[in-house]
């Protein structure tokens, strides 16, 4: 089973949030409780507009992404490109029907590629099945890729047990310590790489950061990217379950 830490903020880190606001609004409206309505679903649509925006969505993102420094040119001494999982698209149609990875996973594995063609390192690809609904994991899909791509298949190392990036970091230690190897360039989303890189170092695993897939530039926004948007209420969300999900780690021993 999932973590139930994980589904808790997956909850109340959503659009979902929104909704029982403005449900619990219509419910005092119901009750005669007029002001108190009014008030509840003022906040609820000022937050969702602030969300919404490229403003905000910036002011949320660019922290987390610009934490660590792109992937050195002139590259330090690693044993292994580590690709983290990014999800995975069951029954694609463009697959056959066979799982795919998502948008996120697909610019990690192209960028891990990238840097073992650079490197010359073997490829540890981390990922399972995060909701336990069965079929390939993210790993396996991630190797079909890199094979089709022309790596070989001796240099990619599989991890398909961890569902969360803390067991991410628990199961390719173990991997990195049975091979001796000590440490590694870590491929993750740039958004995803501060708590990635906490997970990796609670687990006693010496990374160099390598983000990839960045969405808020270094400038402003321009005009129709500061207009609301549901791709800047996503973005914005995920920030937030990012800084949720630091936390939670920082907490933990």
């Amino acid at each position: 089973m999932v973590a139930l830490s994980a589904v808790i903020t997956t909850l109340l880190l959503s659009p979902l949030v929104f909704v029982l606001a403005l449900a619990a609004a219509v419910v005092l409206a119901a009750l005669s409780k007029r002001r108190a309505s009014i008030w509840l679903l003022s906040v609820t649509l000022a937050v969702l507009l602030a969300f919404s925006t490229g403003g905000v969505r910036t002011l949320l993102m660019r922290p987390l992404e610009y934490r660590y420094p792109p992937f050195p040119i002139d590259p330090p001494t690693v044993g292994a490109v580590v690709v983290l999982g990014g999800g995975v698209i069951d029954r694609a149609p463009d697959e056959g029907g066979s799982a795919a990875l998502s948008d996120d996973a697909m610019k990690r594995v192209v960028y891990g590629l990238r840097l073992y063609r650079s490197l010359g390192v073997p490829v540890v690809v981390s990922g399972g099945r995060a909701w336990d609904t069965g079929g390939e994991s993210e790993a396996d899909v991630a190797a079909t890729l890199l094979a089709r791509l022309g790596v070989p298949e001796g240099i990619v190392i599989k991890e398909g047990r961890s569902r969360t990036t803390w067991e991410n970091a628990r199961e390719v230690a173990r991997i990195l310590s049975r091979r001796g190897i000590t440490r590694v360039a870590l491929v993750t989303s740039a958004y995803h790489m501060p708590r990635a890189m906490l997970a990796f170092s609670r687990a006693g695993v010496s990374c160099v950061a390598a983000p990839t897939g960045f969405s808020a530039g270094t400038g402003r926004p321009g005009l129709l990217g500061s207009l609301p948007s549901f791709g800047s209420l996503g973005l914005s969300f995920t920030a937030l379950r990012e800084y949720a999900g630091i936390i939670q780690y920082r907490l933990r021993r």
